[in-house]
């Protein structure tokens, strides 16, 4: 199975850091206040983290071990500059990693990019939408769905 040698320096930055633009998405898609915001980062770097000792998939332990030791922070000036494409642009991001596993890794590809989703549904459950004061609201919002739906059917796997 693959690890980060066998990739160029710019192609594990790229797959290092999908999951963290993976919850990103979400966190663009409906946005819950800084507060929120932190509860849906921290939901997908603990997810990430869990990972690295529960998966038999070198790809994903890989990816996790770094963001343990302090990687994958992705690259988010395009996000500054073009704010109204996020969504499109986070989701091409996260569908480039996925392609760039498929072509160098056949047999972890389908596993990483349902990781990737999972990742993204633990952000969208990590914060209740609406409400006040932590009352009411739903724990994920239409716009979260669809995020998530967007983000599946970009990479080929279920949203579920």
């Amino acid at each position: 199975m693959s690890k980060s040698t066998d990739y160029t320096p710019e192609e594990w930055k790229m797959i290092s850091s999908a999951p963290m633009l993976a919850g990103l998405l979400v966190s663009v898609s409906d946005l819950s206040g800084p507060v929120g915001m932190v509860k849906e980062a921290m939901a997908v770097v603990k997810s990430v983290t869990e990972s690295a000792s529960s998966t038999s998939n070198e790809l994903i332990r890989a990816v996790a071990e770094g963001v343990k030791a302090g990687g994958g922070r992705p690259d988010t000036s395009e996000l500054r500059t073009d704010p109204t494409n996020a969504r499109a642009i986070l989701i091409e991001r996260c569908k480039q990693a996925a392609a760039l596993v498929g072509q160098k890794s056949p047999p972890e590809a389908e596993e990483y990019k349902r990781w990737l989703v999972s990742l993204a549904r633990k952000a969208a459950e990590a914060s209740k939408e609406g409400g006040f004061l932590g009352i009411g609201g739903t724990l994920v919002s239409d716009a979260e769905k669809a995020a998530l739906r967007d983000i599946a059917a970009a990479l080929g796997v279920s949203a579920a």
